[in-house]
């Protein structure tokens, strides 16, 4: 393990072990510089479009489309340390440094295996986006590297977060962040893309259900990424 990574973790399980001696904001920075370090050795860089429409002054849930290992890394870096929890897939919180980043961003673990896990996970997410968390949630769930840039299904559970809360929502949309941290191409620099798109505030999706919610989201983040496929939006090569 690359030197810069076992301080990570050895600084994380510290962090752990002592939580009286750091706050959330002080553990969320110290997580943003792990994520820097990692963006870095993997030869990645993010642009990041649309940063003017996360609002700074309320909470927010954040709904992305879900592609690899580096998407939480990538849309939580473009953030401009804005604190932001995810809902973070359990087993996937078991990887090594996994485990220590899911603590520094205060993130909810959800057993995507199981009925009662899902809905622990969804319940614990809305008491901690109703004391003022904002979240980041990848409705599709499981990722699929071979699907690229396509959308996958959503799982509508995880609207609950906003319509349990009514906070504003800002989808994401992010682009070609399957190819980061792929062994595929573990030598390749890649850029990947994130796109904030126009928050969604409460009175527009008031008296939806979770279906209607999901898909007023997944056709925001679809059209997107078609535009950026057909080249109305800039793409690097």
């Amino acid at each position: 393990m690359p030197w810069v990574f076992l301080y990570a973790r050895v600084k994380s399980r510290y962090m752990m072990k002592h939580p009286d001696k750091y706050s959330i904001q002080d553990r969320y920075d110290f997580g943003m510089e792990v994520i820097a370090k990692i963006r870095k050795r993997a030869r990645t860089t993010t642009l990041v479009y649309g940063r003017d429409n996360v609002p700074t002054d309320e909470t927010v849930v954040f709904y992305s489309n879900h592609q690899g290992k580096y998407d939480a890394l990538g849309v939580l870096g473009a953030m401009d340390n804005i604190p932001c929890s995810v809902l973070w897939e359990a087993k996937k919180a078991d990887r090594v440094l996994a485990h220590e980043m899911s603590y520094l961003v205060n993130a909810v673990l959800i057993d995507l295996e199981s009925l009662k896990g899902k809905a622990r996970g969804i319940i614990d997410s809305i008491e901690l986006i109703k004391n003022g968390s904002n979240m980041l949630i990848f409705p599709e769930g499981l990722t699929n590297p071979e699907k690229g840039n396509s959308l996958g299904e959503f799982q509508i559970g995880c609207f609950a977060c906003s319509l349990k809360t009514a906070t504003t929502i800002v989808p994401v949309a992010i682009y070609d962040s399957y190819k980061a941290m792929n062994g595929n191409n573990i030598f390749a620099h890649v850029t990947t893309q994130v796109h904030f798109l126009k928050a969604i505030r409460h009175e527009e999706y008031k008296g939806m259900n979770k279906q209607e919610l999901a898909d007023l989201i997944k056709s925001r983040i679809n059209e997107k990424l078609i535009a950026i496929e057909a080249g109305l939006e800039p793409v690097i090569q």
